[in-house]
């Protein structure tokens, strides 16, 4: 066999099976060889630009590799598939979608190719696990442009601030600056944001109610420090020192637990705070109810 094909496996082999044409063209591997090697059953073809040893598993990881390929100068692999790549929380399909800049939208591809007129540079992208994709910023600013559901966008925005791959305060502004010179559906961005931020979908229906009962929205997960003694971090923090902690499914049963609750709320109550808890539950199935007595702690605060 000839030793063109041994470095040819050497190299898929740390890209999940595949190998572009550029690679092999760097390898002295032309394109009569590549189509004797088809021929023999030694590789076969993903897309225009790439190849699979034949095989190798036939994993998504590999069609993702491929498909970076095959838009390489022409743009990266987005959408869904960046999403699972990021490990954005409920991107878990096969999906392999890609963003190219709108003079190359004819770009060959078995998949799902969508364009973009913004400007679209290798400062966009980023590797991960080996594949060449589009910065999580990036990403989810172009989302609306594969159709992503509002749940998407909400899962995308609020795993992408939890796992620090994005500023909340930047994408909020580059969202609104979209919606203003309405690109690429900006109106979706914006309304998906609008209850971003939590670390969690309780925090998400939290900031809804708030939005709704026309409240400020407050300041999340603030930390409480006495010198270097970190005293609390609480759940949201409105005007006039009004706490409020979001009880999730998890509960503090243990003795040592429940002291350790109840030194907290002491303390932050110490330190001239209001501290309301509300439940899963309560946020979850009787929003009116919280919105009530969130607006009367809010006001009660307000004219102390």
């Amino acid at each position: 066999m000839d030793e063109r094909y041994a470095l040819t496996t050497e190299i898929a082999s740390t890209q999940f099976g595949a190998i572009s044409i550029p690679q092999l063209d760097k390898i002295k591997v032309d394109v009569l060889l590549r189509n004797e090697w088809e021929r023999l059953a030694l590789v076969e073809r993903l897309g225009p630009k790439s190849y699979a040893i034949v095989g190798s598993a036939a994993s998504w990881e590999r069609s993702a590799w491929g498909a970076a390929a095959d838009v390489d100068g022409a743009g990266y692999v987005a959408g869904r598939t960046g999403a699972r790549l990021f490990g954005l929380d409920g991107f878990v399909g096969d999906d392999i979608e890609v963003l190219v800049k709108r003079a190359k939208r004819g770009t060959r591809t078995p998949h799902r190719v969508c364009s973009t007129g913004l400007e679209l540079g290798r400062e966009d992208s980023i590797v991960v696990n080996g594949i060449r994709c589009l910065k999580a910023e990036r990403l989810i600013l172009e989302a609306p442009l594969f159709g992503f559901e509002r749940a998407e966008i909400e899962n995308a925005i609020d795993s992408a601030i939890r796992l620090k791959l994005v500023s909340e305060q930047r994408l909020r502004s580059r969202v609104i600056s979209r919606h203003r010179r309405s690109i690429n559906n900006g109106r979706a961005l914006l309304d998906a944001l609008v209850d971003m931020g939590g670390e969690s979908r309780l925090e998400r229906w939290f900031l809804g109610i708030v939005r709704r009962a026309g409240l400020p929205r407050p300041e999340l997960q603030k930390v409480w420090r006495d010198d270097q003694r970190t005293v609390a971090r609480v759940d949201a923090f409105f005007p006039n020192n009004v706490i409020v902690e979001l009880a999730g499914h998890a509960t503090h049963a243990s003795r040592q637990q429940r002291q350790r609750d109840e030194q907290r709320r002491t303390e932050l109550t110490l330190r001239g705070n209001r501290v309301i808890t509300f439940t899963h539950e309560d946020v979850r199935d009787r929003p009116d109810w919280v919105a009530t007595k969130l607006v009367e702690a809010v006001t009660l605060a307000a004219t102390a």
